[in-house]
């Protein structure tokens, strides 16, 4: 039976908490999925430890609220602060599932490498050369997040991983870098810094296609749930909070569907063990859509969103923006796919409001005047994203 080691108490303010909490869980799943795709066990222990510090904040957090708590008043307009945190617990827990996939030793089948080139947002592996143009550059510098869409989420220095590397950070020659972003900016990155990003081995599609096209979707899915659910408490959208709840029953079902693919594959006694390890990247998916939906929840029951809650995601690293399109912008009558907005300011559309309805984003939506645009992305990237979209009009769509 495990033993715990009692926490000392410390006064952290609710806002810092969900903040850190927030930030972390975000980027343990991008660290736990680089972990699987480059079955590297030594960023799956870090991952591991970064969902004890997430487990540490909530420990707290939960403190902070019971002291908060005066009466029934003060406990339900604290309810929603408690689901969110809890939430977000859930997702560093389904991280560290997709991490211990890797410390456990269980095989990383080949499909995983084709799935990661088939997802919205790529990951990429790659050592800085000599010679290459961001060698010995300050990653803040470098801008790439509203230059390209592109982050740098970790750097392996010889035997040690920075996680989250600070914009003070700089890049040195034999780093390996572990960066997230859009297609075409990653492409763009590789160009730009002349590096050499790892090769994958292509595994013989067939009989897997379905497989493969089924976990693209539960992936995709779930992450776009994660951002909806964030978006509908800043914002207070019911809308956006039962696009979540709909999406919930959508990746239930694609999970179940996905389990018997891979359950009914003719694959051979010594791949097992690789198939366990896509069955539990399933698990870890269907997790994070609950706890996308747990998040919505608290709009759906008509809890308002804490100011304290608000104010955490305003300020995360990542953070959720509405945007609205007037008729001077250069994205009327483009594509999702043709205004690259994602390269272009590092933020990734979620939604588009338009005339009182949600549209799910698909790469040939035309963005029309008048759309509000819902999106996702590093902090930075919202003014880029805000006068992309109005760069004269005053709109009074938001």
């Amino acid at each position: 039976m495990p033993r715990f080691e009692k926490i000392a108490y410390k006064p952290i303010p609710v806002r810092e908490l969900l903040l850190k909490m927030k930030n972390l869980s975000g980027l343990m799943i991008d660290l736990a999925y680089s972990a699987a795709l480059f079955n590297d066990k030594e960023l799956a222990e870090d991952v591991l430890e970064l969902e004890n510090q997430i487990d540490t904040f909530a420990y707290f957090l939960n403190m902070e609220i019971m002291i908060a708590a005066r009466d029934a008043e003060d406990a339900e307009a604290l309810i929603g602060v408690s689901t969110v945190a809890a939430a977000t617990d859930k997702i560093s827990d389904a991280a560290a599932d997709i991490a211990a996939i890797v410390t456990q030793e269980i095989s990383i089948h080949p499909l995983i490498g084709e799935i990661f080139e088939k997802v919205e947002e790529r990951l990429m592996k790659a050592t800085v050369k000599e010679g290459s143009v961001i060698a010995e550059k300050r990653i803040g510098d470098l801008d790439l997040a509203a230059n390209m869409g592109v982050d740098v989420i970790a750097i392996r220095r010889d035997e040690d991983w920075i996680i989250d590397p600070t914009e003070t950070e700089k890049i040195l020659v034999g780093d390996i870098l572990i960066t997230r972003g859009a297609p075409m900016g990653i492409k763009e990155f590789k160009d730009l810094a002349d590096i050499g990003a790892m090769k994958m081995e292509k595994h013989e599609r067939g009989k897997f296609e379905e497989i493969l096209e089924r976990f693209v979707e539960l992936k995709n899915t779930s992450e776009l749930m994660i951002d909806l659910a964030y978006s509908s408490l800043l914002l207070d959208s019911k809308d956006l909070a039962e696009e979540v709840q709909r999406l919930e029953e959508y990746v239930d079902k694609l999970h179940t569907d996905f389990e018997l693919l891979v359950a009914r594959s003719d694959f051979e006694k010594d791949e097992a063990s690789s198939f366990l390890g896509l069955i539990r990247l399933g698990v870890a998916a269907e997790k994070l859509a609950d706890a996308a939906a747990e998040m919505a929840e608290v709009v759906l029951r008509d809890i308002e969103p804490h100011p304290v809650l608000k104010l955490a995601i305003k300020e995360a690293e990542e953070t959720v923006a509405q945007a609205c399109v007037t008729s001077d912008s250069p994205l009327v009558n483009k594509t999702l796919k043709e205004a690259r907005v994602p390269e272009e300011t590092g933020m990734w559309i979620l939604a588009i409001k338009r005339q009182g309805t949600s549209l799910r984003p698909k790469s040939q939506l035309r963005i029309r005047d008048g759309d509000v645009l819902i999106a996702s992305g590093y902090s930075k990237g919202v003014e880029d994203l805000k006068k992309l979209a109005s760069p004269q009009k005053l709109c009074s769509n938001e």
